[in-house]
């Protein structure tokens, strides 16, 4: 289905904060390395893909499952990687730390995030990502120091504008196809 009108205006203003929090309001320069800005682009796509195409599977088989078959998948993806690389020494703490990167991190963050599709409308889900930018400009001028300024703030605004702009009923009901 056609996105709503205010979906569509608060894409662009997410996308146009996201942009300024990238370019710290400098529009001839990035904030961030050109390769930083290809892998963040790389993880959108992927993130949109990862949020609107499984629907179709969750309905089938329930969340669980499909999300547990595409972990092993990129697990197994990831086996070359896992046998030339040298094993470093790790500490019972760093071994506790990596379980919980794997369990709270990833598996029930996403099961999570994937599920909630079910209830909201993919799109506003997608919203609530633009979050991720937000936040983690937060922790780097927090926990990094690094410059905050007037632009990267208005940045953060639109964001935050674009998510409270999903939350605007429709005029009109959604209908949902058979």
């Amino acid at each position: 289905m056609w996105p709503r009108r205010i979906d569509a205006i608060s894409i662009v203003v997410a996308v146009v904060g996201t942009f300024i929090l990238a370019t710290g309001g400098r529009f001839d320069q990035l904030a961030l390395s050109p390769l930083a800005c290809f892998w963040g682009l790389i993880a959108a796509f992927s993130e949109a893909i990862n949020t609107v195409l499984p629907g179709k599977l969750f309905k089938k088989y329930g969340p669980i499952p499909v999300i547990g078959a595409a972990m092993l998948v990129a697990g197994i993806a990831f086996l070359p990687i896992y046998f030339t690389q040298p094993m470093p020494k790790l500490a019972p703490v760093d071994v506790w730390v990596i379980v919980y990167i794997i369990i709270g991190g990833t598996l029930l963050a996403y099961t999570m995030y994937l599920s909630s599709v079910q209830y909201i409308e993919p799109s506003t889900v997608g919203m609530l990502g633009a979050f991720e930018p937000l936040i983690a400009t937060i922790l780097s001028v927090s926990l990094l120091h690094a410059d905050f300024g007037p632009m990267d703030m208005f940045g953060g605004f639109l964001i935050i504008v674009a998510t409270f702009m999903q939350l605007m009923p429709s005029r009109n009901p959604i209908k949902k196809p058979n």
